[in-house]
Formats: structure tokens, sequence, C-alpha cells
């Protein structure tokens, strides 16, 4: 009775050893941040209240890891989040045919506490 608990703990271990490994390595998202004029923005689905000013907004039809807008309404102030694709991401900045960008954060809540 006694092994073959060891041997079970032993075996959802191995199993889980890797699957922690795999959420822990997870290198975070990053995005280029752009600043986007109110006549530019397009139809936006409102997604959660940052606080009494932000909100979050999305676009219909794409994914909101993918493309999502952060709107202050009462300054007029709209930023636009763009994950970046992972060969933007390894590529070197100084040899990139792609000019630097207005902002950029390596996670996607570096912008909220400005």
């Amino acid at each position: 009775m006694i092994p073959s608990i060891v041997l079970l703990i032993l075996i959802l271990a191995c199993i889980q050893t890797p699957m922690n490994n795999l959420t822990r390595n997870k290198k975070p998202s990053q995005y280029i941040i752009t600043i986007v004029a109110e006549e530019k923005l397009e139809t936006l689905i409102h997604g959660y209240t940052i606080d009494e000013k932000r909100t979050v907004c999305f676009v219909e039809g794409i994914k909101s890891d993918e493309v999502f807008y952060v709107c202050d309404f009462s300054s007029k102030f709209f930023l636009k989040h763009t994950k970046k694709s992972e060969e933007h991401v390894t590529a070197n900045p100084a040899t990139s045919a792609n000019p630097p960008q207005l902002l950029d954060t390596t996670n996607n809540w570096g912008v909220f506490f400005i």
C-alpha cells in the first residue's frame, strides 16, 4: 500500500513539474504603444474601467491581447497597444528597418502607472 502511494506521488510530481515550468518561464508580452487621435479611433467596445478617468477598450473582431486601447475620455488622450510580433521582439533595434516607437514597455501594465 505505501509503495503505491509513494509511486503515485512521484508520478504526479513528474507530471506537474514540467507544467509549472512552462507557466513560470513564460515571458511577459511586449507591446508597442502609440498615441492615437480621437478621429482615428475605430468603433471600440468597452472592456473595463481602470479608474474614474481611464478605461480599456477593444476593437471588435480582434483578440483583446493583440490590440487594445487605454482611453482617457476626460482629457482626450488615447493610447493604442499593439502586441509585438516575435521577429520584432528578437530584432536588434540598431539594425531594425523599423523606426523607434514613441513609447515602449515590456509588459502590458506599464502605462497604467503614468
